[in-house]
Formats: C-alpha cells, structure tokens, sequence
C-alpha cells in the first residue's frame, strides 16, 4: 500500500551535533573577532580548475561591471539634472572601475577575456561621459552663478525666469488682501 519506503528510525543514543571548529583568531586587534570578507566563487571556476585568484578576478570584473554601469548611466542624468555632484560620482565610478579592470586582467580566466576587454572599453566610455559632462556642467554653474548671486541679493528673478517672474514678487497687502490664496 505504501508506494514511497520509509526511513527506519534511529533508535540510537542522541548524539551531540558536530561542532564546527572555531576559526583561528590572529592576535591584530583592528581584526578581533571579524571573520574575513571572501568573495563569492563561482561553481564553474572551481569545476574548472580555477585558482582563487580567478574567482577574485570574476569578483572584481563583477564589482567593476556594477561601477562601469553607474558611470555610464548616471553621466548623462547629470545632464539632464545639471549636477555637478552626480557627473562628479559618475567620473569617480568609472575611473574606479577602469582601475580594477586593469589590475585583474592578467587573471582573469581565458574565456572571460573578451568579456574583461568590452568591460574595459565601457569604463574608458563612462571616464569619457565623466568628464564631459563634469566640464560641462562645471562650466553651466560658472556661468549661472553671477546671475544667481545678483538675482538673490535684488529680488529680481526676471533675469533668469522672465515673465513667470512677476507671479513671485510679493504683492502688497492692499493688492491681495493680504492672503496667502488671495
């Protein structure tokens, strides 16, 4: 009647699990009681052969690909949004990516290669949109500025908004009524 067997029951004493045993500390204070940050290994590398410094390599070519995007996407977001700020993180992205990039090839596995070199050129592109845009944008603030600071210290927006300055002077109370909904 039963189709699946089943497990005959351990009638044995209760065993203490195994205990794992415990890492050895070094005696550096800065690391007591920290356990090592490892990369994660791919299963391929292993099956393959691969040393650890080929997964730190796919480490590294995976941290460097996430840079690599940031740069290249948010280069051009800076130029929308106008941000010296974020054409400034996305020069710092690529630069860092380009750098490890650089440092791992040697290592990288001979199959990942191609890979490495397209990722290579993609954080020379993300440096280049950097550093366009940080010129770029640097240049548009320098030119706002003086107009900005005048702007602020008269009270006359019409420089920089036009016409759609006059709805924010402030309008006397007599005018309209002295309410903010007028």
């Amino acid at each position: 009647m039963d189709q699946f067997p089943q497990k005959p029951e351990d009638t044995s004493a209760p065993s203490e699990s195994p205990q794992r045993p415990e890492p050895s500390r070094s005696d550096d204070p800065s690391t007591q009681g920290q356990r090592p940050i490892l990369p994660s290994v791919d299963p391929q590398t292993i099956e393959s052969g691969g040393s650890a410094q080929a997964a730190v390599a796919d480490y590294e070519l995976k941290s460097a690909r996430t840079l690599a995007t940031v740069a290249t996407v948010a280069g051009p977001i800076s130029f929308i949004i106008g941000g010296v700020a974020l054409s400034a993180v996305a020069l710092v992205c690529a630069i860092i990516a380009f750098v490890k990039i650089r440092s791992v090839l040697d290592d990288v596995a001979p199959a990942k290669r191609p890979y490495a070199r397209a990722l290579r050129q993609t954080a020379l592109m993300g440096i280049g949109i950097g550093a366009v845009a940080l010129i770029l944008n640097g240049v548009s603030v320098a030119m706002m500025l003086p107009v900005l600071m005048e702007a602020m210290q008269t009270g006359d927006y019409s420089a920089i908004l036009g016409d759609a300055a006059s709805s924010l002077s402030p309008t006397s109370p007599s005018e309209g009524g002295g309410n903010a909904w007028g």
